[in-house]
């Protein structure tokens, strides 16, 4: 018995969703209908994909491979329905999920650089978490997005696109207060300085794991976790409530809606993260997913590049 895309598709949509019933509605069949076509699979297959629990549904091991095949002929199959509309519209149009502790800084110079390119690529963008963005990508909700690397998935090719390095953020007495060597502490001087609480973003953004990963020695109960946003957490250090780690990507940005907001670099080895872009393998070796990368990786280096001149020219008036 031949293996069939509906087959495939409400086999995907039993893995999203983690029960029958779930799958069944999302792809508005009945949940009598969605398991015969999943037990025909299992027949085609040679083995069951899935094993029924009381809380939902678990892999197997036959069900995981089958699984990643899956994602790949699906991806195929998007991508050559809607090859003949793409071609007719003109510019080519694609979903990308940008992080939201990069979008609002990245986008004007991103969608700059691409206005101009050839073939003509316009993007719709989602702005979220990382981990939510991986889970759109998965899901092939997103063509493609730009996160912080690595995200170590075979489904999901990688192109690094460039550092994004992490500034000490805060009032001017509170970063003089650190008394730091040349003005450029490490990480873990950060612990034994009295300069009062570390302020992150809340559960569910990377970026505020990745801030305590650098700052693992500050004292626990003189970490605040919560802000919702850069912007918030900009405002809350300018008047005074305390530290943060700050990417230079967002730096200047911050700085010029909250003027008492100010900035040390760190001594080297600087802490940082990776920005790259993530894409369905299907797009892999595709021209428009070569122009995003150069044209994030441009604009996320002058970025960059401008807020570090800008650092440097700050540091030498004082």
């Amino acid at each position: 018995m031949p293996v069939t895309l509906r087959q495939l598709r409400y086999f995907q949509a039993l893995v999203e969703h983690g029960s029958f019933s779930r799958a069944a509605e999302s792809v508005h069949v009945s949940q009598p209908a969605l398991s015969l076509q999943i037990r025909e699979l299992e027949a085609s297959l040679g083995g069951p994909v899935v094993e029924r629990e009381s809380r939902g549904i678990q892999l197997t091991r036959l069900g995981r491979e089958a699984h990643e095949q899956t994602l790949r002929i699906l991806d195929e199959t998007l991508l050559l329905e809607t090859m003949g509309k793409r071609f007719e519209e003109g510019p080519l149009r694609f979903a990308v999920g940008i992080l939201s502790t990069l979008a609002p800084y990245l986008l004007p110079g991103l969608l700059d650089r691409l206005e101009d390119s050839s073939p003509r690529v316009e993007l719709n963008v989602m702005e979220a978490s990382g981990q939510d963005l991986v889970a759109h990508l998965l899901a092939g909700r997103l063509d493609a997005a730009i996160v912080s690397l690595p995200l170590g998935l075979l489904e999901l090719p990688e192109r690094e696109l460039f550092e994004d390095r992490f500034l000490l953020a805060g009032r001017a007495r509170r970063l003089e207060a650190l008394g730091a060597p040349n003005g450029a502490p490490q990480p873990a001087d950060l612990a034994q300085a009295d300069v009062g609480p570390l302020l992150t973003l809340g559960d569910g953004h990377c970026l505020a794991n990745q801030v305590l990963g650098a700052c693992s020695m500050w004292r626990i109960q003189e970490v605040r976790r919560g802000a919702g946003s850069l912007a918030t957490l900009s405002r809350l250090v300018a008047s005074g409530a305390g530290l943060t780690l700050m990417p230079e990507t967002a730096a200047l940005c911050e700085r010029s809606a909250s003027p008492e907001l100010s900035f040390l670099r760190f001594r080297s080895p600087e802490p940082a993260r990776q920005i790259g872009l993530a894409h369905r393998a299907v797009y892999h070796g595709q021209r428009w997913v070569d122009l995003l990368v150069e044209a994030a990786s441009d604009a996320g280096e002058a970025l960059v590049q401008e807020a570090r001149e800008s650092i440097r020219k700050r540091s030498r008036k004082r």
